[in-house]
């Protein structure tokens, strides 16, 4: 059995996508994954016994000490990533993003062993970019452009998906809730949303004077957004505050419309479960790339676009009133999201592996 080798960052965007396809390929390959340890987080319901930690930290932003003791861990942790590819001996390493994945992939480099790079955001990320031109294979979540490279090497295989939640999807465990005429779901990706805590209640509190049913899910990143939250809502029973959820899919699958941050897993499992949502890119994420994942899908009539600094609670109001008021615009972006979801992303991904590996 052929060994294959995946190399990703610790967070959500990053680590559930290398997880789905690890999952998939661990039927026909021997599937190591290392990652940092941020991913523990995330990792505590999934059947992948061959999980390994690196201790790395980004030396983006930093200085002085900081950037010293970055670097220094990166050192080490090359170090480390040298004797575990000689150790392993994958036959293929493939990398999807953060930093984590840079000692790996610059270890595979010096062995001469075969890897190619997946990423998942509309923009390239930085260390994916530091190994385009190595790189057997480039593979895509979204269809980019202008990489400077070989177009033959880019392969647009679309946004690798949990099986969570493609069990979701045809499940008839979770049903809308009859009682409420409209569910509204406020997520802000794995590390929570400080600025929705602060300034979405503004507006969604002013839906409950409509005369109409209507049910909140908030997610929150730690205990004092919780604590802040529930003194905005007042304690309102029809609002469930929530912290970290690994199966955001029983929230998804009820909701109406979702507010969300535009990392390129939240808004993939959002297009494939085709439930519309208003996207709030994260303004300061690395090269922008979160406000270039939601453009994709405003650009093509699929979602709603504010950016951060154009966010204030009558606009945000105003637009949820609408949409409560006219659900044939909430049905227009499901049609439009579901012209765009592929269903097979694993089965390309493998095929293509299988294609380098002969």
């Amino acid at each position: 059995m052929k060994k294959i080798l995946i190399c990703t960052g610790g967070t959500g965007g990053h680590i559930f996508p290398a997880l789905s396809l690890a999952e998939h390929l661990k039927k026909n390959f021997h599937v190591d994954l290392i990652t940092d340890y941020r991913a523990k987080r995330f990792i505590n319901n999934i059947n992948l016994k061959n999980i390994s930690f690196i201790n790395v930290k980004t030396p983006t932003d930093k200085n002085g000490l900081a950037l010293i003791y970055s670097i220094f861990l990166i050192f080490f942790s090359f170090i480390y990533s040298f004797f575990f590819i000689l150790f392993k001996r994958p036959n293929l390493i493939i990398g999807s993003g953060g930093y984590a994945s840079f000692p790996i992939l610059l270890a595979a480099r010096l062995l001469n062993k075969k890897f190619v790079i997946y990423e998942t955001n509309s923009v390239v990320g930085r260390v994916n970019k530091f190994f385009l031109k190595s790189a057997t294979k480039i593979f895509t979540g979204y269809p980019l452009k202008d990489l400077n490279i070989n177009s033959e090497k880019i392969i647009f295989v679309g946004q690798l998906i949990r099986q969570q939640i493609y069990i979701a999807k045809n499940s008839e465990k979770f049903k809308k809730d009859s009682d409420f005429n409209f569910t509204l779901l406020v997520v802000g990706g794995s590390q929570g949303a400080e600025i929705f805590s602060r300034i979405l209640p503004q507006s969604l509190n002013k839906l409950f004077n409509l005369n109409l049913k209507i049910k909140i899910f908030h997610q929150v990143g730690n205990k004092e957004q919780e604590g802040m939250l529930d003194h905005s809502y007042k304690n309102n029973t029809n609002v469930k505050i929530f912290n970290f959820e690994p199966h955001i899919e029983n929230y998804m699958i009820q909701s109406d419309l979702v507010i969300t941050r535009a990392g390129s897993s939240t808004l993939s499992e959002l297009s494939f479960l085709q439930i519309p949502f208003i996207a709030i890119p994260f303004k300061d994420s690395l090269d922008n790339h979160q406000f270039y994942n939601a453009n994709y899908f405003f650009e093509k009539n699929a979602c709603w676009l504010i950016e951060q600094q154009d966010l204030n609670s009558e606009k945000l109001f105003d637009l949820i009133k609408e949409l409560i008021l006219h659900k044939e615009k909430l049905l227009e972006k499901k049609g439009k999201l579901k012209e765009l979801s592929k269903t097979n992303v694993n089965e390309i991904f493998e095929k293509q592996i299988n294609s380098i590996l002969l």
